[in-house]
């Protein structure tokens, strides 16, 4: 049966907005909500008089919708029909998703390499007998951390890159130069240009980890937001191992690099095919095209007029069609993203400082130190692979057990790891005989990477959950600017620190950085598990609106 319809979107624009129009047409034919049966059966004929539609003008418009036929038989067969296809509805597609996951997970796998590249590769660069290039201790600490300094500018360049082009355009303009990065690394035949280009490389990567983090967040169905983001997380982890696989097998580090270089391949070549971003879309006043990204994704079974109205109407009333970057620095100091975006820079600065960098970065030299009988490159790769396996158990739980639960738990255990590891170091400064425990610096290191493998991504995930679609491309950036200077600090001074404290003063340190993580996280973070982008941040608009 048929009867009124309405369709309530409420904004605080002018009824004259041509933006807010576009949106109307993009969305009114499948916007209805059934409101009232019909009044008037006679003979199998059903007359409707009209249909009333608000729109997102808050108007209402009247529209002849003539007399519609159908025997009672018919009806019962168009209900049924109607609940069955109601019901297919509430199911959106998941390949996409994944497919467009996957692409994604590559970038970050090209950005694990990055991470993981020094903790294999320095030996062979430290080599008094080596016949190639030859890093001194001060180069040794800025080849260790010049990249994350790199991706610290990356990060603000990526803000202005994001808003204006989009995750997947600057996706497709970064890969390329990561690629000619990685290949001018192999060849070069000067520190010079080695360290210039692992800059450059880092500060590409500033903005291509944001880009396609967010990509994921923005075009995945709340369900599945967290398993979805844990693969892309879990692909990085997979960059650690393919660097660590490549200098177990002593190919050299020229070899390493132009093997790094292939990784850019798959998303590069991915990314053609892929839409948008719905959620950016929106931002931009591309209605019609975010709509068609959105059923992209969803599926075309899919009903996406009440997910895409969610994202119209958040970003209508916080953006009030200003998208700029001053705009956006703006709409960050009110009082609820200001917050969050403290909370989020907090502890983006804080987990470098948890050992996790320095466990990487230097993993095959932490392990030399003990001089025990085994293969510090295979051991290196066995704390990489454990990485890896602990976010696979992240991504099976997250969207189960929740959000804060797996940070706060996780990051109290790694403060167990990390002063275990420390306190080892320590007592083979005394008299004490620790020569039958020389896999308890292995056992501590694979331990505190499983844990952090499995904590750790919720900081990445809330990253860009607690902050507004209009604002998350240049929050994130933001946030990253911190997380990458406090990579930058960790992997630096740790030979500092090393030298003046002893490697067991730097894991103490680290180790109280990891229960610091896990009180604040219980204390102050929030939990976002099953809820979508625009519910988790619906209060923003409104504070917005009363400043």
């Amino acid at each position: 049966m048929m009867g009124k319809y309405n369709l309530h979107l409420r904004s605080s624009n002018s009824p004259r907005d041509p933006v807010i129009t576009a949106a109307v047409k993009g969305i009114e034919n499948d916007a209805f909500v059934e409101q009232d049966s019909c009044q008037n059966e006679q003979n199998g004929r059903c007359h409707v008089s009209s249909l009333q539609m608000t729109s997102l003008e808050g108007h209402t418009t009247e529209t002849d919708v003539g007399v519609l036929k159908a025997s009672e038989g018919g009806q019962n067969a168009t209900s049924g029909q109607h609940g069955d296809q109601k019901r297919a509805e509430t199911r959106p597609r998941i390949l996409t998703q994944v497919a467009a996951t996957l692409v994604m997970a590559f970038v970050h796998m090209g950005i694990g390499a990055v991470y993981g590249y020094t903790g294999v590769t320095l030996p062979e660069l430290t080599d008094p007998d080596t016949q190639d290039l030859l890093l001194s201790p001060y180069e040794v600490a800025f080849f260790a951390s010049l990249s994350d300094l790199g991706g610290a500018f990356g990060s603000v360049f990526g803000g202005v890159l994001l808003l204006r082009l989009g995750q997947r355009t600057t996706s497709l303009l970064g890969l390329p130069i990561n690629a000619a990065c990685w290949l001018a690394m192999a060849f070069a035949h000067s520190t010079t240009l080695l360290l210039s280009m692992w800059f450059v490389l880092g500060f590409v990567t500033g903005f291509l980890s944001p880009a396609a983090s967010m990509y994921v967040l923005e075009v995945s169905h709340k369900d599945i937001r967290g398993l979805l983001f844990g693969i892309v997380t879990t692909a990085r982890r997979f960059g650690i191992i393919f660097v660590f696989g490549m200098g177990g097998l002593r190919i050299g580090w020229r070899a390493v690099g132009f093997a790094s270089s292939a990784l850019v391949a798959v998303p590069l070549l991915g990314s053609l095919f892929l839409p948008n971003s719905p959620r950016w879309l929106v931002t931009r006043g591309r209605f019609e095209e975010a709509r068609d990204s959105l059923s992209f994704f969803r599926g075309k079974s899919y009903d996406i007029s009440s997910e895409l109205a969610s994202i119209t109407e958040q970003v209508e009333r916080s953006q009030r069609r200003k998208s700029g970057f001053k705009d956006q620095v703006r709409m960050m100091m009110e009082p609820s993203t200001r917050k969050n975006m403290a909370l989020m820079g907090f502890l983006s600065l804080l987990t470098p400082f948890s050992g996790i960098v320095v466990v990487i970065g230097y993993a095959v030299p932490i392990l030399q130190i003990n001089k025990a009988d085994i293969d510090a490159y295979m051991s290196a790769l066995l704390t990489s692979v454990v990485f890896a396996a602990g976010t696979v158990v992240h991504i099976c739980i997250v969207d189960r057990v929740g959000r804060k639960p797996l940070l706060v738990v996780s990051f109290l255990l790694c403060t167990l790891c990390i002063a275990s590891l420390g306190g080892y170091f320590y007592v083979r400064t005394t008299d004490i005989d620790v020569s039958a425990y020389g896999w308890a610096p292995a056992a501590s290191m694979i331990a505190f990477l499983f844990l952090v493998g499995v904590g750790a991504p919720v900081i990445n995930i809330l990253q860009g959950e607690l902050l507004p679609t209009s604002v998350r491309a240049t929050g994130i950036s933001v946030i990253l600017i911190f997380m990458y200077l406090g990579s930058f600090a960790s992997a630096f001074t740790y030979p500092l620190i090393s030298s003046t404290m002893g490697v067991h003063g730097a894991f103490w340190i680290y180790s109280g950085v990891c229960l610091t993580i896990a009180i604040v996280g219980a204390v102050c973070l929030p939990e976002t598990r099953g809820r979508s982008l625009e519910e988790i941040t619906k209060t923003a608009p409104a504070q917005s609106t009363e400043a």
